[in-house]
């Protein structure tokens, strides 16, 4: 079961320095995963049709959430399995860690959405974090330089900007690092240190 929201938050100072540690942690290399062998196509629609029907994977790394004057931070997981995903978060130390076990058919998203005091669209987290559209809606997708991957996204009233990617070791890989995902005065920062294989 998800701790109290009091449980969670931190001061909105604590978030702040999160932040800050994320853009300066931004250019580590992500850790060795098990993922696929395989090299995404550099051709953009290509490269959103198979980001959109892989099955599953896993990452972890940190997170930092800010709305107001209030904040939390921590390290984060987040297997993905099909259309169910199970987020879990700990706070510095270890301490205020919390479960959510998500799947958007069964509306599972509310503890999490009363943790952070903002709707999560728990159906299209799952595509916001490979860097690519949920394919369900309507979306404004803003591309790199080199057209190949996207820069920046709008969806159902969020916007989601990937200010970095980075190469996944041991694969032909290349998956987005430092995300920010924000709406009406919340914002969310991931940094992510590590991808582990796709699931059935």
């Amino acid at each position: 079961m998800p701790r109290s929201r009091e449980s969670l938050l931190l001061s909105l100072r604590a978030a702040a320095l999160l932040l800050a540690a994320l853009a300066l942690g931004a250019c580590a290399a992500m850790r060795t995963a098990a993922l696929p062998d395989t090299e995404l196509p550099a051709d953009w629609g290509a490269r959103r049709s198979v980001l959109q029907s892989w099955p599953g994977f896993e990452l972890r790394g940190r997170v930092a959430v800010a709305r107001g004057d209030e904040g939390f931070s921590g390290a984060l997981r987040w297997t993905q399995t099909g259309a169910r995903a199970r987020l879990e978060v700990d706070g510095p130390l270890g301490v205020g860690g919390a479960r959510y076990d998500l799947d958007p058919a069964e509306a599972d998203g509310a503890a999490l959405e009363r943790a952070i005091g903002a709707p999560v669209p728990v159906a299209s987290l799952r595509y916001w974090l490979l860097g690519v559209p949920d394919p369900a809606s309507v979306a404004e997708e803003s591309l790199d330089a080199g057209s190949t991957r996207l820069a920046s996204l709008r969806q159902a009233g969020w916007s989601v900007a990937y200010t970095r990617y980075a190469p996944v070791p041991a694969t032909r890989l290349e998956l987005p690092q430092l995300i920010e995902v924000s709406r009406e005065g919340l914002r969310v920062r991931l940094l992510i240190e590590g991808w582990q294989g796709v699931r059935p």
